[in-house]
């Protein structure tokens, strides 16, 4: 307790008055309590630093990861997706078909025109293979299979699959990828990504293809592809009706690769139908006269 001044008091207290000391019992209790509350200090102390240290060593890593990220210029991505496209070249042979190479060739450009990457020329052949799939070099080096376009039944589902691939060169996702591979952990700059180490890189962008790139980048390539599609005047559902096709063959030999390296059909389907209808994207030609008269 205190003894407080009063009004007008010429002398007072001005220091609590120090009580009487406490009973044993009230004693031995504060004394229990203060050892507790010590002993959990103690033992909080090396889980708290423990945590700190993880912390720390995560922020190291991630400043680790971040100076192996080198930049790739535009010329060493040509450099490393004229590999990549040789790799793939030398996996299946390519058609040397002229008329249909060259309406692809029309159809692929028609759609890469509405990508902003004017520092890319973009090239695309057909593969004679049965396999249901395409493929997207950097440097824009595009493939698409024999299988897929007896699979596909329009201009526009044509249009659609290429501008998916597209979609990929833009957005540099196997480049991406490349950076931040193993391959790239020893390689201080790009000039050093020359002879074997190229190589190296090559093969590893060309894993990338054939194993399948992340479901964030095909979902993203799949946005695009409709986006370029729609704007080229294509019918914006050309990509989903080949996909959804996709599906009613699930289990067929053909198809097996693309089920293996792409996100489900279905999820598919329903995202680029809920993204048209959100963009308000309708109308575009499909032109199935045009391309069953050419792809035979």
């Amino acid at each position: 307790m205190t003894r407080p001044c009063r009004a007008g008091a010429v002398v007072c207290d001005p220091m609590p008055v120090v009580p009487r000391a406490a009973s044993g019992r009230r004693a031995a209790v504060r004394t229990a309590g203060a050892a507790l509350a010590a002993a959990a200090l103690l033992l909080a102390a090396p889980v708290a630093a423990a945590r700190a240290q993880s912390l720390l060593d995560r922020v190291r890593q991630a400043a680790n990861v971040a100076r192996t990220l080198l930049p790739i210029s535009t010329a060493k991505e040509i450099e490393i997706g004229r590999g990549i496209a040789a790799t793939i070249a030398g996996r299946f042979p390519v058609s040397t078909d002229a008329a249909l190479t060259r309406y692809v060739n029309l159809v692929g450009l028609t759609v890469a025109s509405q990508a902003p990457r004017p520092d890319i020329t973009y090239r695309f052949a057909v593969l004679e293979t049965p396999i249901v799939n395409a493929y997207a070099a950097p440097g824009g080096y595009i493939f698409i299979t024999r299988g897929s376009l007896a699979m596909i039944q329009s201009e526009a589902e044509l249009a659609g699959v290429l501008a998916h691939e597209v979609g990929h060169v833009n957005r540099r996702h196997v480049i991406e990828g490349i950076r931040k591979s193993d391959t790239m952990r020893e390689v201080r700059n790009t000039v050093d990504i020359e002879g074997a180490t190229l190589d190296r890189v090559v093969g590893t962008g060309a894993d990338a293809l054939f194993t399948g790139l992340s479901r964030g980048d095909e979902l993203e390539a799949d946005s695009l592809g409709l986006e370029y599609a729609a704007a080229a005047g294509y019918d914006p559902g050309g990509l989903a009706a080949f996909v959804g096709r996709l599906d009613q063959h699930a289990g067929e030999g053909p198809v097996s690769e693309f089920f293996a390296t792409h996100p489900k059909p279905d999820e598919r389907v329903e995202r680029l139908v809920a993204i048209a209808q959100r963009e308000g994207l309708s109308g575009g030609v499909t032109l199935e006269d045009r391309y069953r008269a050419i792809v035979k």
